[in-house]
């Protein structure tokens, strides 16, 4: 059964509504469902993910980015995602290689702003960790 691409989008649109409610459990449901319906469902699981990085499931979070760069290795917003796990875990430095790959993957895709935005947030994080690391160390 084929469904309207309008309609997936409709429950999409919804699910993210339930997320920004913090409604996680229905929205979680409904992207669940839309990824059953999905030949394809890497935007399902992305969201899902998104839910899961929102109540802080952040093994959930990595699970999910890892499958649907399993079926797209070049999906720079699973890439995105898991550089957001990364920082939010303060692994700066793996967080800067993930997004240097996002961002040599797909240079001109509508995502590459975030990437950049990340990568400056994550050198600054570096660097503060460093000079935080030398304060220590003059002590």
């Amino acid at each position: 059964m084929k469904i309207p691409a309008k309609e997936i989008a409709l429950m999409m649109e919804v699910g993210h509504l339930c997320r920004y409610a913090r409604r996680f459990r229905e929205a979680r449901e409904i992207f669940q469902g839309v990824g059953a319906l999905l030949r394809e469902r890497d935007a399902a699981d992305l969201a899902l993910a998104a839910v899961a990085f929102d109540e802080q499931k952040f093994n959930d979070v990595e699970t999910l980015c890892r499958r649907v760069l399993n079926s797209d290795r070049r999906n720079v917003s699973a890439y995105t995602q898991l550089a957001e796990l990364h920082i939010s875990r303060n692994e700066t430095a793996d967080a800067l290689n993930v997004l240097k790959a996002a961002r040599d993957l797909r240079p001109s895709e509508p995502v590459a702003s975030l990437v950049t935005s990340l990568q400056r947030l994550t050198e600054l994080l570096l660097k503060l960790e460093h000079s935080n690391k030398q304060r220590a160390a003059t002590r």
